[in-house]
């Protein structure tokens, strides 16, 4: 068979597991709801409030920064304060969360941080444009302040920036592609080997996000996805 040939069926083999998992996602009433564990996960990550006065008082964070929490902390704001908020200083909310997650190391406030950008980002999808804008203003790319806590023992930490950095690529208006790409791509293929994970479902449900999309159904292709 010709490597066109074995392509084409490869890529017919991932439209019958993304067939297969269309059918565990219609069992279920939502995103969120197949990845149950995740939810409760974020549900007691959401109880244990981060004292942001005491970081500003400590230097770890500065006026600005604790400024910006006042305002998208969902403990702290309603839905309509975050969405004008968001609206009006979209590149300060992510120089914000860039620069949280670039120098706060405690697992505990890194999973209150993620947790924190998911929710805005389900509330709102346009919202990951935020993370575009701000990226080429740096000349990162708008997944960078993610990618790397894919590797954080935490397994909560790595399957979160997981969820986040899904949304940023099937909801941004650019596609993710290059380096990257493949590296997530084979970090979510490594998380399916994991049989005992109890994330598995999590990282399925990410993996369906992204083969949704022929770009990424294609590249998960290319990294011999389809045998995992």
């Amino acid at each position: 068979m010709t490597k066109q040939g074995i392509e084409m069926t490869n890529i017919g083999r991932l439209d019958i597991v993304t067939s297969n998992m269309e059918k565990i996602d219609n069992t279920s009433d939502s995103y969120d709801a197949v990845t149950s564990l995740m939810q409760q996960k974020a549900a007691q990550v959401r109880q244990n409030r981060v004292n942001w006065q005491s970081y500003k008082q400590g230097q770890m964070i500065n006026s600005e920064e604790y400024s910006v929490l006042g305002q998208l902390d969902t403990s702290m704001s309603t839905t309509q304060k975050r969405a004008a908020f968001l609206k009006e200083y979209p590149l300060l909310s992510a120089k914000t969360f860039a620069s949280l997650l670039g120098h706060i190391s405690k697992d505990q406030t890194v999973q209150y941080i993620l947790t924190m950008i998911d929710d805005l980002l389900q509330e709102d999808k346009t919202r990951v444009d935020m993370f575009w804008k701000y990226g080429k203003k740096v000349k990162e790319e708008a997944w960078a302040p993610f990618i790397n806590l894919l590797q954080r023992p935490d397994g909560f930490i790595a399957n979160q920036s997981c969820r986040i950095i899904t949304k940023i690529a099937c909801w941004s208006e650019e596609p993710m592609s290059g380096k990257d790409l493949t590296y997530f791509l084979n970090w979510i293929k490594d998380q399916m080997r994991l049989q005992a994970s109890e994330y598995l479902q999590s990282v399925v449900r990410c993996l369906q996000m992204l083969v949704r999309l022929d770009i990424y159904r294609t590249a998960f292709v290319d990294v011999d996805g389809i045998g995992t």
